[in-house]
């Protein structure tokens, strides 16, 4: 099998590793979001509908008198109107960082692909020696 690799361990080794180091960011960033995360209620300034007919919302929260704003996935049915409040997790550490609540994933995705890309690194980089 490791023949069968060797013949593409450099394009695999090119592509695997900035998607392992993305994985990576993306769940490190998760991961800080989930273990310092905090809770407010973030006030929608902007409705819009995008091509697809779903809507996206435009959110702003304060944090220690700085304000911030976080736009949301698009929803088909949107939650709340301009004007109506909508939980928001930051992260106390960047406060810039957020996610809408309702709206959080569980990060399996990047895992899949990270391991995927790991394997794939492993296989190629094993196939040179």
């Amino acid at each position: 099998m490791l023949e069968q690799v060797q013949g593409y361990a450099i394009s695999i080794l090119v592509i695997g590793i900035p998607v392992l180091a993305g994985a990576l960011l993306f769940i490190w960033r998760e991961q800080s979001l989930r273990s310092r995360g905090v809770t407010v209620r973030a006030k929608c300034v902007d409705k819009s509908k995008t091509d697809k007919g779903e809507w996206r919302l435009r959110l702003l929260y304060e944090v220690d008198g700085m304000q911030y704003q976080r736009e949301s996935l698009p929803y088909k049915v949107a939650p709340v109107g301009v004007g109506q409040r909508l939980d928001v997790i930051y992260d106390s550490k960047d406060p810039g960082y957020s996610e809408v609540a309702d709206q959080r994933t569980s990060g399996i995705a990047a895992r899949i692909v990270g391991g995927i890309a790991l394997l794939l690194i492993v296989l190629a980089v094993l196939s040179l020696l």
